[in-house]
């Protein structure tokens, strides 16, 4: 079994180990934490559990011995076996049966006395003499793949540190803590300094997002996704200069793919629930369409592509290429072309308005709420490295037909009202608008249901797929307007019942 093995010298960086781990594997298999006491095995374990459940509170099972945790379609089992009587005791456990389809976290699985089948990963914790806040890890498998991406995931963490050296943000100076992660290859470090300042780490090594499946281009590169940190700086750097509320950039490599910006904390609108602060939500939405209507005032950004027909029907080819397929559905070359024909005629005819900067992604978990500053500004934007140049309609619907929180419709119908008569005086105007917000937000919804499959399928994020049954509603609602009656007419045909719930087992 090979292994590979390294120093960490906080429980920051166990935290951090651990997150590098859970992406690198399936749904099942058995990870055997093997260490004296007190050397920082439950730690590990805790942010694992965390790195799929998100900040929950993870207890010790010493007493319980098994602790189960759900995460959309993953199963985990943290054990700690360390006060197990008898071997045999391991079998009325259930921990050997489980593995077939849960993850198994096992503490002091020596305990079972050789009962338990062969670890997939071991990982394996020391102290460090003389150098009591450090930890020596070796993980071992017989998986060289897994160990190859854990030994990619160490070298970039040690990139990390020198540049953070460089900033006066070095570990002897600040903590820094994985934050939650997004359905990118980006990842998110929170740093705090003893005296309570912190600011954010984007990590971005640059490339592009999966296989070159388009015409010898990976999806990310056809559909114009930013694929390295200058893209997210130059977008940053011009809604700053147009009086846009994003976090500062407070030092860049943009050559190894690191930003530090300044921290706009973690109040986003989805999280004004969980706080019981739901009251402040419509204020959100206020200053979101004021966000909005300030940034359409612009003309787009010169240096942003077109958000063209062909780019949306590309998008909206993950539909067919994933979520169709996820129903038992396929469709013919025939079909796909003419599906193909309809999106890009839709997008293009969308061109006809002035074009505007479209961030692609405003909605909940990108708004940053800022209750120490006045209007607008009260509003943080973050993510907005993929903007393209297009119709104002596509942002509006990204924040009322969100893909992750519900809104009510009497907020939808109060945001919608106010973003238009704020910008159209003619009828005519804002019948045009309606057209264009019916055809984005199917587009928008076709689109996400295809790249949410493929997150839980490709990427094993299978939580995305929760989300699910908004998306196919809003796909719903918006088929409903005549614009679109030649693809409800195309889904009839071709895909009969592929938008009907619930999704039962399939």
């Amino acid at each position: 079994m090979a292994c590979f093995d390294f120093i960490v010298d906080s429980q920051a960086a166990t935290h951090r180990v651990a997150h590098w781990l859970r992406p690198l594997l399936s749904g099942h298999g058995f990870i055997s934490l093997v260490g004296d006491l007190g050397v920082g095995k439950t730690e590990f374990a805790r942010a694992f559990v965390r790195a799929y459940c998100g900040d929950i509170i993870v207890p010790s099972p010493s007493f319980t011995l098994v602790q189960p945790y759900e995460s959309g379609d993953v199963r985990l089992l943290h054990a700690d076996l360390y006060r197990l009587a008898e071997a045999s005791e391991i079998y009325e456990l259930g921990l050997i049966e489980a593995m077939d389809d849960h993850i198994c976290l096992i503490e002091w699985a020596d305990k079972a006395d050789g009962l338990l089948p062969k670890a997939d990963v071991i990982v394996r914790f020391d102290m460090v003499a003389g150098q009591d806040h450090q930890r020596h890890i070796e993980i071992s498998s017989e998986d060289e793949t897994l160990l190859a991406a854990l030994r990619a995931a160490y070298q970039r963490d040690q990139q990390v540190e020198k540049f953070l050296v460089t900033h006066d943000w070095s570990p002897t100076q600040a903590q820094r803590q994985p934050l939650a992660g997004d359905a990118s290859t980006r990842r998110y470090d929170r740093l705090t300094k003893t005296d309570g300042h912190s600011a954010v780490l984007m990590d971005w090594q640059s490339g592009p997002d999966g296989a070159a499946d388009y015409d010898g281009q990976a999806y990310s590169q056809v559909v114009h996704l930013a694929e390295a940190t200058p893209a997210y700086c130059r977008m940053n750097q011009w809604l700053e200069a147009h009086d846009m509320r994003v976090p500062q950039i407070l030092a860049s490599d943009e050559g190894a793919g690191f930003v530090l910006l300044e921290d706009l904390g973690d109040m986003t609108l989805a999280a004004l629930d969980k706080v019981g602060d739901a009251a402040r939500k419509p204020i959100v939405y206020a200053e979101a369409i004021e966000t909005l209507l300030h940034l359409h005032a612009q003309p787009a950004a010169d240096f942003l592509a077109v958000y063209n027909g062909r780019v949306q029907a590309i998008e909206t080819s993950l539909f067919l290429d994933w979520y169709l397929p996820w129903r038992g559905i396929s469709v013919t070359p025939s079909a796909r072309q003419a599906w193909m024909n309809l999106w890009q005629n839709l997008g293009d005819s969308l061109l006809e308005a002035p074009k505007v900067s479209v961030l692609r992604d405003f909605h909940s978990v990108n708004m940053l709420w800022q209750p120490q500053a006045q209007g607008r500004y009260r509003l943080g934007l973050i993510d907005v490295q993929d903007a393209l140049a297009g119709h104002a309609a596509y942002d509006l619907l990204s924040l009322l037909q969100d893909a992750r929180i519900d809104v009510s419709p009497q907020q939808v119908a109060l945001s919608y009202q106010n973003y238009t008569d704020a910008r159209f005086t003619d009828a005519a105007d804002k019948q045009a608008f309606s057209r264009a917000y019916a055809i984005a937000g199917a587009q928008r919804s076709l689109k996400i249901a295809g790249i949410f499959v493929r997150l839980a399928q490709r990427d094993a994020k299978p939580n995305y797929l929760d989300h699910l049954p908004r998306i196919i509603g809003y796909i719903q609602h918006n088929l409903a307007h005549p614009a679109l009656d030649d693809i409800a007419a195309w889904l009839e045909a071709e895909a009969p019942m592929s938008l009907q719930m619930p999704f039962g087992d399939t």
